[in-house]
């Protein structure tokens, strides 16, 4: 996300590690404000790395597939290229085929049931991350602003010795 050259620096670095950990905990409150905690396993498979590239540094995040499904409201049932046309969220099929209903998820021993109301979006993750990606912008040119100042000054400080 910011271009670097050679190796980045520890202010740097240390910012990209604490902005990820706030980025972590401001999904994971998300994803228990919208109730999207079920077995925990999306809550606790966030991870991340950062890699130095020649091109920059990339920040990579990491978790369950199954989060962006909750985001987006799809899942089982929904196909690519359907055009939109999902039948179960038609109210006649819904009734005609008690979908409608609160119903057993999954085997017969399992304990959760649905809601019997179709499936809606639960973006918990992509307006957080577009804000929180703009105040990190903003934040690393400071941060580069704060960097070559440093570098004048001390440029500066050489140059005027040198002279004395």
């Amino acid at each position: 996300m910011t271009p670097t050259n050679g190796a980045m620096s520890n202010d740097i670095r240390n910012y990209i590690n604490a902005w990820t950990r706030k980025q972590f905990e401001i999904w994971k409150e998300k994803i228990e404000r919208l109730g999207i905690v079920d077995t925990g396993a999306l809550h606790e498979s966030f991870r991340s790395s950062i890699q130095d590239t020649a091109d920059g540094t990339s920040i990579i995040m990491r978790f369950l597939q199954y989060g962006i499904y909750q985001a987006l409201g799809v899942g089982y049932g929904y196909e690519h290229d359907n055009c939109g046309d999902l039948a179960f969220l038609n109210p006649d099929y819904r009734r005609e085929n008690r979908l409608d209903r609160r119903r057993k998820v999954g085997p017969a021993w399992g304990g959760r049931k649905t809601s019997g109301k179709p499936r809606e979006r639960r973006d918990w993750y992509a307006k957080k991350l577009y804000m929180s990606t703009m105040a990190m912008v903003e934040d690393m040119a400071r941060i580069r602003g704060e960097q070559a100042v440093r570098v004048i000054c001390d440029q500066l400080l050489d140059t005027r010795s040198a002279l004395t």
